[in-house]
């Protein structure tokens, strides 16, 4: 445990290590927008990337903001190791930095104990290929993760279905050209791409084969897979529905939808973070849940309840033997303004 100074004001080596271990959050297509300052009053001041968004398929900002609550969170995981906490939150409209934006400012607390969730930050992951096959004893782990704003369904009649949804959803947004360039944008699927270790989505945290990067990189540029729409291809290319009918389960998140996307997010990266305590990895379904006619058909034959929303839908399962890649983060140094 590292030491922290009766007023609370951290040495830069100290704060470029909470950095990266909350940069360890996860954000909307590995985008990263959260940047952060510390000051020596005490204080800790969080920014927005300006750029780092995804205006076609985030208009709203929604998704972005969410991921600063997950950042947010992350930070409030490192410190609370050292234990300090985040405490008088507030929104921030005066701090400067060039290329940002100020989301709150939060001041340095000490704090009693340590967050039971800050062990499982290191490994939890993104994993986006075939689940092993569950066992019961899997099943059971998944089935105790249920909460009021965490719907947990093993049933495989459900997944099944689940996944022709998602598929569908999934097809809405793909087969849209702009929405595609965007996401392609995000892509790295050649590890020369000088970007391959920083951001976005790469081959290796998409679980492609050799095969499949390979064809990827051709299939899924922007004009060949115009052409492939065309002719009625693309759309098996961007299936997903072994993958999801491969899970253990799914998980429904369902926040208040009073809440605001901020703090949906800080409680999205702590749901998946007890997925990571009990063994498991998962992987967001976002389209399902970005799609309203999937979202209203899923919060139907799952009872959701009016007062909570379909925010987003994890398929949660055991990775092989192999292990789980870890995706790509921006160096602290970048995100320290």
């Amino acid at each position: 445990m590292i030491a922290v100074p009766d007023a609370i004001t951290l040495a830069t080596d100290v704060c470029a290590a909470l950095i990266r271990e909350a940069a360890r959050a996860p954000s909307v297509h590995n985008v990263q927008p959260a940047r952060w300052r510390f000051d020596a009053k005490g204080d800790v001041v969080l920014f927005r990337a300006i750029g780092r968004d995804l205006p076609v398929a985030d208009p709203s900002g929604h998704d972005v903001r969410a991921s600063l609550g997950a950042a947010f969170e992350g930070l409030s995981l490192a410190l609370s190791r050292m234990q300090v906490g985040l405490t008088d939150v507030r929104a921030e409209h005066f701090a400067l930095a060039d290329g940002c934006e100020p989301v709150l400012r939060a001041t340095l607390r000490s704090r009693a104990t340590v967050d039971p969730l800050a062990a499982f930050v290191p490994v939890r992951r993104s994993f986006r290929g075939t689940f092993v096959d569950a066992d019961d004893d899997a099943r059971a782990r998944l089935r105790s993760l249920g909460a009021d704003d965490a719907r947990v369904v093993v049933d495989a009649v459900a997944i099944a279905d689940a996944a022709v949804l998602h598929d569908a959803a999934t097809w809405h947004f793909e087969s849209q050209a702009a929405y595609h360039a965007e996401l392609w944008r995000w892509l790295r699927l050649d590890p020369s791409d000088p970007l391959y270790t920083r951001d976005g989505l790469n081959a290796d945290c998409l679980a492609l084969s050799s095969a499949e990067r390979i064809a990827a990189r051709v299939a899924l540029r922007p004009g060949v897979f115009a052409v492939l729409t065309s002719l009625g291809i693309a759309r098996h290319l961007v299936s997903e529905k072994p993958q999801v009918e491969s899970a253990a389960g799914l998980v429904f998140f369902t926040p208040l939808r009073v809440l605001d996307a901020f703090d949906v997010g800080r409680r999205f990266y702590r749901l998946w973070l007890e997925i990571a305590r009990a063994g498991l990895h998962a992987v967001p379904m976002s389209a399902s849940a970005d799609h309203a006619p999937t979202r209203d058909a899923l919060a139907r034959t799952h009872a959701i309840p009016d007062d909570r929303r379909l925010a987003n839908v994890l398929r949660v399962g055991g990775a092989p033997a192999s292990g789980v890649v870890e995706s790509p983060r921006l160096p602290a140094v970048e995100l320290l303004v």
